[in-house]
């Protein structure tokens, strides 16, 4: 997994980050991952993160060993009936549809809103109060995220009693990308090297005609200068050169 490379990087009394290999293909988690609970339990940690591998729609087994679960998704799910099979979605605390930049994440909340409402019996709850939020994680201080967080930690203090202070704001925002180039203007630098390109070739071609121009001027001159016996001096005010352009 990337995380285990990215994790590296940590180097901090506060932070443990351990990660335990499934061993087969059709687990989620590792079987030594109560022991591993356990562990740093007694080592005093008071936030403990589990992490499964996401492999499959029926695999609820993280509940059995968290307090708090999030189910995390995206909006490429399939047709809207293949919420149906997602059993997190009937037991998830909050859900996070990730990478909410993508094309069709506005109708992909609304439908993983209502599978949530339907799956609970919950018909009459608001939208806005649903526990479903689209989050873009790759941008930075994301409203999505932000929100995302306060839930999260709504919820452990809800379950447990215990309470985590944050100084983190958020506002009901919708996540939206934030592009540093507008999607109209993608190709703006392609365009600015093709028009380079072309201004250097168009250097290059003139470049030429000035060096055939020269040469037919060194030539008339040196024959009006030697007065060759025979010769003509023609006048070039107005020539016609291979490369078909006119000057």
């Amino acid at each position: 997994m990337g995380d285990r490379i990215r994790m590296n990087s940590i180097s901090n009394d506060r932070v443990y980050m351990r990660s335990l290999a499934t061993r087969q293909s059709n687990l989620a988690l590792s079987k030594y991952v109560q022991e591993a609970v356990n562990v740093v339990k007694a080592a005093g940690y008071d936030l403990i993160i589990l992490e499964t591998s996401g492999i499959g729609q029926s695999d609820t087994e993280i509940l059995d060993h968290s307090d708090v679960s999030l189910y995390v998704m995206t909006p490429e799910y399939g047709a809207a009936t293949q919420l149906e099979k997602i059993d997190m979605l009937d037991f998830a605390d909050v859900v996070a549809l990730n990478k909410f930049d993508k094309r069709g994440a506005q109708d992909a909340l609304r439908d993983v809103k209502k599978q949530y409402k339907r799956n609970r019996q919950q018909f009459d709850l608001p939208d806005d109060k649903t526990p479903v939020f689209g989050t873009i994680a790759s941008q930075f201080n994301d409203p999505g995220m932000n929100s995302l967080y306060m839930a999260v930690m709504g919820k452990i203090s809800e379950k447990t009693g215990i309470e985590f202070k944050t100084h983190i704001g958020h506002t009901d925002e919708m996540s939206e990308k934030i592009f540093i180039i507008p999607p109209a203007r993608t190709r703006y630098l392609s365009e600015i090297a093709e028009n380079n390109r072309g201004y250097d070739q168009w250097v290059n071609e003139q470049s030429e005609i000035a060096n055939q121009l020269f040469s037919f001027h060194t030539i008339l001159s040196l024959a009006e200068k030697k007065n060759l016996q025979g010769f003509q001096t023609v006048s070039y005010t107005h020539l016609t050169l291979p490369t078909n352009r006119e000057v």
